[in-house]
């Protein structure tokens, strides 16, 4: 009669508890003296036999636990699965979607618009690759490995150094001395390892498995034939139950059961995802690199420099106090500075003289031409003045700068204070953002205006200004090349804020 005969027999004619209970233990303890080998009733005791049987273990999977220590969620490893069922062709496909690759993809396109339709096309057909059954073998095989991993992982040479104290650490060269100790020694020991036991397939693709964990870490990392070793000493661990035999006994546990874990792994979509992320997130850095290219080419036509700090008060380190208490702060730091320098710089400089020159001096056809100029280059004079009243009303000592500090200070304790503040953000905001979309059409406008005088001046016959002659005398320049200079400026000005108006829109 089998030993699980026995037990099932033991429990079909059950009666007294206790009684039942010291006859199953006297079972165990008889099929235990049939293993006597590896563990001695009498005192208890584990054999050094059943320390060599880990040993022999530990001696194969040991340099493997150093080397597989970061194999779980290790993206390599899910790469070498994967494209393990993958073709040449297809895996040749997953190389162009790359970063480098995209980027190389990139590099002499003016427009990314065929380009991100390529990549889309691309992306779609390597989802098409991974139907079901395929998703589930590469699924199954990555989950073999993570099950390998827990058994190479288990700590053998603790277990081990309770038969033989001496015992160095991942030294095969040192001559073993196990002694028979007290099982009581190793019973979790023996918990832990148990419920790694069945979870071995002893009828799995080692050989695959194997050659993946070389690839891996480009080497051998558990030898073919040292692997055999180890699954026929699993073969005796199932075939003689020593293990489970010894917890049973030794705990006087007779309903202990091993519930082994399954672990299940998804990798096939998280794989295809960081493709997918891969690609989208190059794309977008690229689109942002290029952005920034031309803002700063931009920024260097108009200022002659990338770095324009005008505004004193609505800045980005204003913004630092507020970052701490929510998201939003002063939102367009960057375009009020550039529109700022730009009326420092250029309106109230060249833009104001060439343009007293046009129509104090200059004798126009219509009024109304002239006036729809004046009325654009008076309104920015006083948007001009506009954006440093915004500004200075900022300050610290200001009305409106004082209630900010204030609401600030006690947002921390005060959700009301909290809300206040971002309620006269949004209102500072909004002033600012007014004072920008007035600006650029007024600044719009004088640019059109320029254009028309440029283009009057080098036509035959004058139709807009009849007295060039005389506002060229005015001019220490050559008055087109004044107001070319000027348009180009405005003209590169717009374009600039055209980033920035975008976004907001």
């Amino acid at each position: 009669m089998s030993f699980f005969e026995k037990i099932l027999n033991i429990f079909a004619n059950m009666g007294d508890a206790d009684r039942d209970k010291k006859r199953l233990l006297k079972e165990i303890r008889k099929d235990l003296k049939k293993r006597s080998r590896y563990f001695r009733v009498k005192g208890n005791t584990a054999q050094p036999a059943l320390a060599k049987l880990f040993y022999e273990i530990y001696k194969e999977v040991g340099p493997a636990q150093v080397l597989l220590e970061s194999l779980k969620d290790s993206d390599a490893i899910k790469g070498i699965v994967v494209e393990g069922f993958l073709s040449e062709t297809q895996i040749k496909l997953l190389e162009n979607l790359s970063e480098d690759n995209i980027r190389e993809r990139c590099k002499n396109q003016k427009s990314l618009k065929e380009v991100k339709e390529k990549i889309k096309q691309e992306l779609i057909e390597i989802y098409s690759f991974f139907d079901l059954p395929l998703a589930r073998k590469i699924n199954s095989l990555y989950s073999s490995l993570m099950t390998l991993q827990d058994f190479i992982r288990f700590d053998y040479y603790f277990l081990l150094k309770k038969f033989d104290s001496m015992l160095p650490e991942r030294d095969f060269t040192y001559i073993t001395r196990f002694d028979g100790i007290n099982g009581e020694y190793i019973t979790d020991d023996l918990r832990d390892f148990d419920a790694i036991l069945p979870s071995i397939d002893l009828d799995a693709d080692w050989d695959t498995l194997l050659n993946i964990l070389a690839l891996y870490r480009d080497m051998e990392v558990i030898s073919k034939d040292g692997w055999k070793k180890v699954l026929n000493i699993v073969r005796e661990f199932r075939k003689t139950k020593i293990v489970k035999l010894m917890i049973m006994y030794l705990e006087e546990d007779i309903s202990y059961k091993v519930i082994p874990e399954t672990n299940s792994y998804e990798i096939v979509e998280d794989y295809l995802s960081k493709i997918k992320r891969t690609a989208e997130t190059t794309l977008n850095s690229i689109v942002g690199e290029r952005k920034k290219n031309q803002q700063d080419q931009l920024l260097m036509a108009v200022f002659g420099t990338t770095s324009v700090l005008r505004m004193k008060y609505y800045t980005e380190k204003s913004n630092m106090a507020f970052s701490k208490k929510i998201n939003s702060g002063y939102r367009y730091v960057e375009p009020m500075n550039f529109l700022k320098a730009f009326y420092l710089d250029y309106y109230k400089g060249p833009i104001r003289q060439v343009v007293d020159k046009l129509l104090i001096t200059g004798k126009w056809t219509t009024s109304l031409a002239s006036q729809q100029f004046s009325e654009s280059y008076h309104q920015l004079m006083s948007l001009s003045d506009d954006l440093l009243k915004f500004d200075n009303s900022l300050a610290e000592e200001t009305e409106l700068g004082g209630k900010l500090k204030r609401l600030t200070k006690a947002a921390d304790r005060d959700r009301n204070a909290l809300d206040a503040m971002s309620n006269v953000l949004k209102q500072i905001n909004s002033q600012g953002l007014t004072i920008l979309n007035d600006s650029i059409q007024n600044l719009f406008a004088i640019g059109k205006n320029l254009k028309r005088c440029i283009d009057d001046y080098k036509a035959p016959k004058h139709e807009l200004i009849v007295n060039w002659k005389e506002i060229e005398m005015m001019s220490e320049l050559p008055i087109v090349e004044e107001m070319s200079d000027i348009y180009k400026k405005i003209y590169y000005f717009l374009q600039l804020m055209q980033y920035y108006l975008k976004e907001e829109s």
